[in-house]
């Protein structure tokens, strides 16, 4: 049989519809590691807020005969994933000195208060020049 009729008969089906395509993707790279052929199914409706709820995710589909071991491989990288010990986990140095945090208050709030106040102080001295004259 010639390759282009093995890719004919070929079923696809929806293993799962994820979130977003970024975890489509994800999905997608997770099963071919495993040695499972998957596509993710760009969607325009992917992008919606509403893409939590069923029929409006985006389809990751896998072959029919792949179907239960691509479950299992889903259901086993979800395990593992919340066994990771992040304390365990070595994340290497920082390259930059810069400070985590900036801290303090920014320059922009310090001028917009400044102004503030000068306008005020400004209606203050008008209001008494214009009471006293």
């Amino acid at each position: 049989m010639s390759e282009s009729h093995e890719h004919e008969n070929v079923e696809l089906v929806t293993l799962i519809e994820a979130t977003s395509e970024f975890a489509a993707h994800a999905i997608v790279v997770v099963l071919e590691d495993a040695g499972i052929p998957a596509v993710a199914l760009e969607t325009h409706s992917a992008s919606l807020p509403i893409g939590r709820f069923q029929g409006f995710g985006t389809p990751v589909q896998v072959r029919k005969s792949d179907l239960e071991l691509a479950r299992r491989t889903l259901d086993q990288t979800r395990q593992d994933s919340v066994d990771i010990d992040w304390d365990q986990v070595e994340l290497g140095e920082r390259e930059d000195t810069l400070p985590l945090s900036k801290g303090g208050v920014s320059m922009m709030l310090v001028l917009g208060f400044t102004a503030t106040a000068l306008v005020l102080l400004l209606g203050v001295v008008a209001a008494i020049w214009t009471t006293l004259t």
